[in-house]
């Protein structure tokens, strides 16, 4: 019984081994090692009593067994707590690679993050240079147009794309917003192929919004998604355009817009910030 016993666990052994087991697991075979070792010394002292009066060669030879049994056992379980230190070692090692790559995605997260803003920064930037490239390429055009009254091909404008996207911008952030509308819907209107259409056209529908008008704000944020969908405002105007939505207590609407969003631009601040919207309760 003891040699097939021993022979189950050491067949055993390997399995455990190269299979990945878990510390619990073997934790359980330590304590069926200990268990077993207590029944060697029980068939020891069994042997010792049963074998006193047999022939002394018969019981030295089942003593040896006996004893090479349970040095045996003994050596599995030395094993097997060598086994389980490892596992637990490399536990430890693992959070602490963990733990280095976490502080590292955090560092990354920030660059990210700056990166985006001077994106955006440069984004602004190149938005104005072109605007102010297209006034230059139109006063240029201007100067070498003859003088006789044939028809142009265009009207020249009276102000420059530049100038009126400034007044209205220094109108606007004046108070004086009904001034800035007209000044943002001109520009729309005369410069529409620019950089900063898009921009203008954002503005009109804030206004509107500010002013709680939410109807005028719904069709102005459409007109931007629907004539500059890949403008740097498209998301800021999706999610605005929700919560006009949900003032007029279109609801479903206002969720569906704000879940395309999401879907659109994963990674806006708006984004985030449209998971707290939600519909009145009931």
């Amino acid at each position: 019984m003891i040699p097939r016993l021993l022979l189950c666990a050491l067949a055993g052994a390997p399995a455990l081994f190269s299979a990945d087991k878990t510390t619990d697991m073997m934790l359980d075979l330590l304590r069926d090692v200990g268990g077993l070792q207590e029944q060697i010394k029980g068939l020891q002292k069994s042997l010792d009593d049963r074998f006193a009066a047999a022939n002394q060669s018969a019981a030295e030879q089942a003593r040896a067994a006996a004893d090479q049994t349970g040095k045996a056992m003994a050596a599995l379980s030395d094993r097997l707590q060598k086994g389980l230190l490892d596992l637990q070692d490399q536990q430890t090692k693992t959070v602490d690679t963990v733990a280095g790559v976490n502080s590292q995605m955090q560092g990354v997260t920030g660059d990210l993050s700056t990166m985006r803003q001077a994106l955006s920064d440069l984004t602004t930037a190149v938005a104005r240079l072109s605007t102010q490239l297209s006034d230059l390429s139109t006063a240029v055009k201007a100067l070498g147009a003859p003088k006789a009254d044939a028809p142009a091909s265009a009207p020249v404008p009276e102000i420059s794309a530049t100038d009126l996207m400034n007044n209205a911008e220094n109108d606007r952030l004046g108070g004086k917003l009904d001034l800035a509308m007209k000044e943002y819907t001109d520009y729309v209107s005369k410069f529409g192929d620019t950089a900063q259409a898009s921009d203008a056209q954002y503005r009109i529908g804030e206004i509107h919004y500010s002013n709680e008008e939410w109807d005028d704000a719904v069709k102005a944020f459409d007109l931007l998604l629907q004539n500059y969908p890949d403008s740097r405002r498209a998301a800021d105007a999706m999610y605005y355009k929700g919560l006009c939505l949900g003032k007029l207590g279109r609801w479903p609407e206002a969720m569906e817009t704000l879940k395309d969003l999401r879907k659109r631009f994963p990674t806006s601040p708006m984004a985030k910030l449209s998971l707290n919207v939600k519909p009145p309760a009931k």
